[in-house]
């Protein structure tokens, strides 16, 4: 029996998507300094100032998940888990089919189609939003761009797990 696969957080996948909303945000505290500099209305500035924090604390949230290095996706003989959507068992009998959203080796999105609903607190867990439209009911959705794991690497973990679930391109 194959030793059960642990996927952490990717650091690099963590910190990279923050620099846009820390961006922003020092642009926006740069304008309310200058607003403040130049005396303008203290309500545009305290508005400016209100969006400077809100990037910020955007960004801070994002690149949290960077220094977070516990297990968020397990895979092993019996199915998969996701910490992130509910931390439910997701038996390998269940599964049918399983793909990769755009292919290659830059794809965010595992789909893995089931056999039949999946448990509630992974269909609505925010990844599979669109699983609460009337189409897409059965298939699961995992984020997997800011794992430590290529997607193709994940195929060949469902392979090796699961020989009997087919890999659709």
């Amino acid at each position: 029996m194959a030793a059960p696969l642990e996927i952490r957080n990717s650091p690099t996948g963590k910190i990279f998507p923050a620099f846009g909303p820390f961006l922003i945000g020092g642009i926006f505290a740069f304008g309310a300094l200058q607003g403040l500099a130049s005396g303008a209305s203290g309500g545009n500035v305290l508005w400016i100032a209100l969006l400077s924090a809100a990037c910020l604390g955007l960004g801070a949230f994002i690149a949290r998940g960077a220094f977070d290095t516990s297990v968020k996706v397990t895979l092993d003989s019996q199915g998969f888990r996701d910490a992130r959507a509910g931390d439910v068992l997701v038996p390998w009998n269940k599964v049918m089919s399983v793909h990769l959203a755009s292919g290659g080796k830059g794809a965010a999105m595992l789909n893995f189609e089931l056999t039949e609903e999946p448990p509630d607190a992974i269909k609505y867990a925010a990844a599979n939003a669109f699983g609460l439209m009337p189409f897409g009911k059965t298939t699961v959705h995992m984020e997997i761009s800011s794992l430590d794991i290529q997607g193709q690497d994940m195929i060949e973990a469902v392979k090796k797990f699961a020989p009997h679930v087919v890999v659709r391109s």
